[in-house]
């Protein structure tokens, strides 16, 4: 897994660094979907910085779904023992005398 990362992980860096270094230029992201022009809620970023802080989101949306998801089936292997201890106890038998 280790020689997947680093041979995947490189190229990707230098896919990065070249999308940021050509996508320098000043683009309007607009909240408005109904005014193009002059939006009611716009920012002037650079596309580089839309671009990587889509893929950062969407890198921690899914860490945290594998998350929940590696978390779920954690619990549902290991043995019940919590729910034991909320069992009530033995009762003993009523004393007659």
């Amino acid at each position: 897994m280790k020689l997947l990362r680093w041979i995947v992980l490189p190229p990707l860096v230098i896919l990065a660094m070249a999308i940021a270094v050509a996508n320098r230029s000043s683009v309007t992201f607009s909240l408005d979907p109904f005014d193009a022009e002059t939006p009611a809620l716009g920012f002037d970023v650079p596309l580089f910085l839309i671009i990587l802080v889509s893929v950062l989101l969407g890198i921690l949306i899914g860490g945290m779904g594998a998350w929940a998801q590696a978390r779920r089936k954690r619990l549902a292997r290991e043995p019940k023992a919590h729910l034991a201890a909320d069992e009530p106890a033995e009762r003993l038998p009523a004393i007659q005398g």
